[in-house]
């Protein structure tokens, strides 16, 4: 295994965030914004034209990345909300929350799309590559895969002992990251369920992102503290 430390830590913001060249406005003591206290989730849209964020307060708000005028808000949860991520295509939200629902929003109005119900915490959620698939993880560990146009559960991946914080697919939707509170982080063939690698002894909560190429990932602590590449094919030559 190749761990290539001390990567910058601004290329794997760009990674995981898509909005390196996002100019932040200044915080406005007692004015919501995504800067502001209780905010536990932001992404931005892969077209760069969007911010969405979600508070502790289960309220959502999605402005323009250029004015940071609020477009619009979506207070539909009863409970804080975990994660919010934008579909590939820049047209759809997907958001979870401790009232155990997963909702799909549209991006442009705000409006409810669907809902599903979820068993225990989810904690993180996010469209495959295709958007045909939704892959979320969950307070108990188990990583669930979701037909995105029928709301069935598809399949299970099986293997953390403490919950899923993040996933990722990699580009091709045939393999996907997970990482856990249980200090691993670990691959997964998509179509075969089949755990292909395993990350051990990390101490403080990850996020990761795959190579282009399918063969490694960026990994990044939620400190910002400690970054580095994982080249887990090497593994198996």
């Amino acid at each position: 295994m190749k761990h290539v430390h001390c990567i910058c830590i601004a290329l794997v913001a760009y990674c995981l965030v898509g909005c390196a060249e996002t100019e932040f406005p200044p915080y406005v003591p007692g004015q919501r914004s995504i800067t502001g206290e209780g905010v536990a989730s932001t992404s931005s849209s892969p077209d760069g034209t969007k911010i969405v964020s979600a508070g502790n307060d289960g309220i959502i708000q999605v402005v323009d990345a250029e004015s940071w005028e609020v477009l619009h808000t979506f207070e539909g949860h009863t409970d804080r909300v975990r994660s919010v991520q934008f579909s590939p295509d820049s047209k759809r939200i997907i958001t979870v929350s401790d009232d155990q629902t997963i909702r799909i929003l549209n991006a442009d109005s705000g409006r409810e799309l669907q809902r599903f119900s979820h068993t225990g915490g989810v904690i993180f959620a996010a469209f495959s590559p295709d958007e045909k698939q939704i892959v979320t993880g969950s307070k108990d560990g188990i990583v669930r895969l979701w037909d995105a146009a029928m709301e069935s559960e598809l399949q299970r991946f099986e293997g953390h002992t403490d919950g899923v914080h993040s996933i990722t697919f990699s580009f091709d939707g045939k393999k996907i990251a997970t990482c856990s509170r249980d200090g691993t982080v670990r691959i997964w063939d998509v179509e075969s369920e089949t755990e292909l690698h395993k990350l051990e002894g990390l101490t403080s909560d990850y996020f990761a992102q795959f190579l282009p190429d399918g063969h490694g990932i960026i990994v990044v602590s939620n400190d910002g503290e400690d970054g580095f590449i994982w080249d887990f094919a090497e593994e198996t030559e």
